[in-house]
């Protein structure tokens, strides 16, 4: 079984400025990061973004979130729910790499669930 570590690693290939996981509190669990960003105040921030997507999907009956994805003139960010105690965050200056992001979003969404409970994270 992969660390969580490895698994957040695999986002470099994707031209990734943050691949982290955080708790539904906001609190960083684990992260890759390169630049200068704020980790801990994205991490907190992002969690606010899950839950405005989840309460708009709520409001419409469309249940619940898998992915939000927000779109910038100067980049993109994924957000994405693995269990009921933590999310996913990947933060890319690229805006052409959302299709990249997503797939391997996808691909390694139950490797990181199956870190998360191996490594007794949550």
């Amino acid at each position: 079984m992969a660390a969580i570590k490895d698994v957040l690693n695999k986002f470099k290939a994707a031209g990734v400025d943050l691949a982290a996981i955080v708790s539904i509190d906001g609190m960083q669990i684990e992260s890759y990061s390169r630049g200068n960003l704020d980790v801990d105040a994205l991490c907190a921030i992002a969690t606010t973004g899950l839950r405005i997507s989840e309460a708009l999907g709520r409001e419409m009956e469309r249940g619940n979130a898998k992915q939000t994805v927000l779109e910038y003139e100067g980049g993109a960010i994924v957000l994405e729910p693995l269990n009921d105690e933590a999310m996913m965050l990947v933060v890319s200056a690229d805006p052409k790499s959302i299709g990249r992001i997503r797939y391997m979003s996808k691909k390694y969404h139950q490797e990181l669930i199956d870190a998360l409970d191996g490594n007794g994270t949550l």
